[in-house]
């Protein structure tokens, strides 16, 4: 889910669903949701092209403050010359714990089950759960998520439980063109967490803005370019995201 209604490694080719940020406020009720959302990672050798993957997600506001979606994603692993594969699917859920604007602080609780359809000891099924936040500053508006994910592989090098983050600072200046910064990251397992250049940190500047579309309802868009804080980062990933709410 996106700003609207996030994050397995980073690696040379950063997946989508890492790259997402998700808003305690985005449930779309009486709306279907829908968005592609892709991203793009560059290695830190210039002779080595970076990897692609791309999602589809569908989803509404089951009520005023439960939002429910499915997505299918799809990669191609870093190299050229490498297919685009499904990579799997994912059931999505958003829960509000507070009324918009009503606390300090915005919260909601989200989880996501995610179904490899590669399989295998390096491709297992996946639950991430976490709590996120948002509070307003004047014109602008901060969101910050924080997860905890586990892989289901015999594997231990694998599997574990992992921590993930995601944080942005927007600036409202107007609807259509709303700047940011944002910056996604992981920090290994919990019972051994990476060092600082061993954990994956990228940081940039992202375009988002939202178009109204009378009763064909809303487009929103984001589109941005992070680069490598850290060693194990990918040297630039270009992130981008459109979606489409319709109210029936």
């Amino acid at each position: 889910m996106g700003v609207a209604v996030a994050l397995t490694a980073l690696g040379v080719a950063a997946r989508a669903d890492e790259l997402r940020l998700i808003s305690p406020n985005e449930i779309d009720y009486r709306e279907i949701e829908i968005e592609h959302e892709g991203s793009a990672g560059f290695d830190r050798s210039p002779d080595k092209d970076g990897g692609r993957v791309y999602s589809l997600d569908l989803g509404t506001g089951v009520t005023r403050w439960w939002h429910v979606g499915v997505e299918l994603d799809w990669e191609r692993e870093a190299g050229q010359g490498n297919p685009v594969q499904l990579d799997g699917a994912q059931i999505e859920s958003l829960v509000r714990l507070t009324e918009p604007g009503e606390n300090w602080l915005d919260a909601g609780v989200y989880a996501e089950y995610s179904r490899s359809s590669l399989h295998g000891r390096d491709s297992p099924d996946d639950l991430l759960v976490g709590g996120v936040f948002l509070k307003d500053i004047g014109r602008t508006t901060h969101t910050l998520n924080l997860f905890f994910d586990r892989a289901f592989s015999p594997d231990e090098d694998v599997s574990g439980v992992r921590f993930s983050y995601a944080w942005q600072s927007r600036w409202n200046l107007w609807r259509q063109f709303a700047p940011a910064i944002e910056a996604f990251g992981r920090a290994g397992r919990v019972d051994r967490p990476d060092g600082f250049q061993d954990g994956q940190l990228i940081v940039g500047p992202v375009a988002t803005g939202t178009f109204l579309l009378g009763p064909a309802g809303r487009l929103r868009y984001e589109a941005g370019y992070l680069l490598g804080a850290t060693e194990a980062s990918p040297s630039g990933t270009v992130r981008w995201k459109i979606e489409m709410e319709i109210p029936f």
